[in-house]
């Protein structure tokens, strides 16, 4: 009796894991100002990618990305993208051939960056599935750095007409 039970066990662990997506899980580094990621599926599943980007501090961010079907089976159709809970938008031509996401405005955020991306792939047979994209990120100075600055100049312009009089 102990025997078929754990056989019952082992076919439903089997089977619970075969219908598992692989999902992305990734800490993207962000060199300069830019971050590239990727993502490959090999199976007929909804997926969620999560790209974290460690960027601290206030940002503005742009995101994009593309995946292109090349008819062999390798379609990725985009369900929702956003970055720190933003959406981004999303556009689909020539009937799935070309899928991008991206955003029409630099995003004002404060890192560290997540960027979720969800999907269903459909990877015919194996074939990998597949897309790509960068972040871009510009650093946003502070208040204080600003009033700071701000002050710095108008010394500078204090001390000049000083001098000519």
């Amino acid at each position: 009796m102990k025997i078929s039970t754990a056989a019952l066990f082992a076919a439903g662990a089997l089977f619970a894991t075969g219908a598992m997506a692989n999902d992305v899980t990734s800490s993207v580094a962000v060199t300069g100002n830019t971050a590239a990621f990727t993502a490959i599926h090999t199976d007929n599943l909804d997926f969620t990618d999560v790209f974290t980007f460690d960027v601290s501090g206030p940002v503005l961010a742009t995101a994009s990305g593309i995946t292109i079907d090349l008819g062999l089976g390798n379609n990725i159709d985009f369900t929702s993208v956003d970055l720190n809970g933003q959406a981004l938008t999303l556009t689909n031509t020539g009937g799935g051939f070309l899928e991008t996401f991206y955003t029409v405005n630099p995003l004002s955020l404060t890192g560290p960056l997540t960027l979720t991306v969800k999907g269903m792939t459909d990877a015919g047979g194996g074939i990998n599935a597949s897309y790509a994209g960068t972040l871009n990120v510009t650093a946003v100075p502070e208040p204080e750095t600003l009033a700071l600055m701000l002050a710095g100049l108008g010394a500078v312009g204090f001390v000049a007409r000083r001098r000519k009089a």
